[in-house]
């Protein structure tokens, strides 16, 4: 079995070099002919394509990243490409959805022993792949974030002046009229509603506990509480996981609003718009680990 890594340099707070040394210490585990790659690619595009090129020469593609990288990398390569992760992000929603341990060295000794396993993904208005989806107060998070960045603000400073324009400011309630295969329901007044193939968020935030990444359904929390609920409901899933909101499951999902609102899938703003299609993909993930 030969392994390439394909890292990318801008994830987390770490340094590249730092990167690279953890890293090195992981190729030593899965073997001497491991390569990678990756790291000295100055833009998404050059990075990308690098991965691309990397597939093709190894058994297993290992992307050492944030959620939003590993987005990007299904997004880029075929189905019959077998993907390994290390997290290299912040919060990694998809290390807890995994169950890999905090360790990077861990993870490599798990990734060199493991099996393939076939999980499911999300097909996004039959164009963009991806394991989690939301409409609402995320994707607005997210959207205030890069406006602040185009105007200066930058770091951890800028993701909190976003979340709390989001949470306490502006951000605009919309009714969502939603239809989960062939069942159609109003959710008045909605905060979010998210897609999801994954149990969590980042931070090991445990927010649709009843998602199973090959089950070959989608899973939906639609959530309309007030600022009080809410935060019971982020303080709660740190714990036995989130049981506020409507929880739904079913193989194909619409959302349509009358305004339009801000979408991100797995971490990455994605678009705006008044409606939003999602299907299951079953099988559509090879992962070693």
């Amino acid at each position: 079995m030969k392994f390439g890594i394909i890292a990318n340099p801008k994830s987390g707070a770490t340094s590249v070099a730092r990167k690279a040394e953890t890293l090195r210490k992981a190729s030593q585990i899965l073997g001497g002919d491991t390569v990678l790659a990756g790291l000295d690619t100055t833009s998404r595009e050059e990075f990308l394509l690098c991965a691309q090129d990397l597939a093709e020469k190894v058994d297993v593609m290992i992307v050492a990243g944030g959620d939003g990288t590993f987005s990007d990398i299904i997004n880029a390569v075929g189905s019959d490409v077998t993907l390994s992760y290390i997290p290299l992000g912040s919060g990694c929603a998809l290390r807890y959805a995994l169950d890999l341990p905090p360790q990077v060295t861990r993870i490599a000794r798990q990734i060199r022993d493991g099996r393939l396993h076939e999980l499911d993904l999300i097909l996004c208005d039959e164009s963009v792949k991806a394991f989690m989806a939301s409409v609402g107060l995320e994707a607005d998070i997210l959207h205030r974030r890069e406006t602040l960045q185009a105007g200066g603000v930058r770091g951890p400073h800028a993701y909190a002046m976003a979340t709390f324009g989001s949470f306490f400011a502006d951000l605009e309630r919309t009714d969502m009229t939603i239809t989960v295969d062939d069942r159609t329901f109003v959710v008045p007044g909605a905060v979010t509603a998210i897609v999801t193939k994954i149990a969590y968020y980042g931070y090991n935030m445990k927010i649709v506990p009843d998602a199973v990444f090959d089950d070959r359904h989608l899973h939906l929390l639609a959530i309309n509480s007030g600022w009080a609920e809410l935060v019971q409901s982020l303080a709660t899933s740190f714990m036995e996981g989130n049981r506020f909101g409507r929880h739904e499951k079913g193989r194909q999902i619409r959302i349509a609003m009358s305004q339009p609102r801000h979408a991100q899938t797995d971490g990455n703003l994605y678009r705006q718009g008044t409606e939003f299609n999602f299907r299951v993909l079953p099988k559509a993930l090879k992962m070693w680990y």
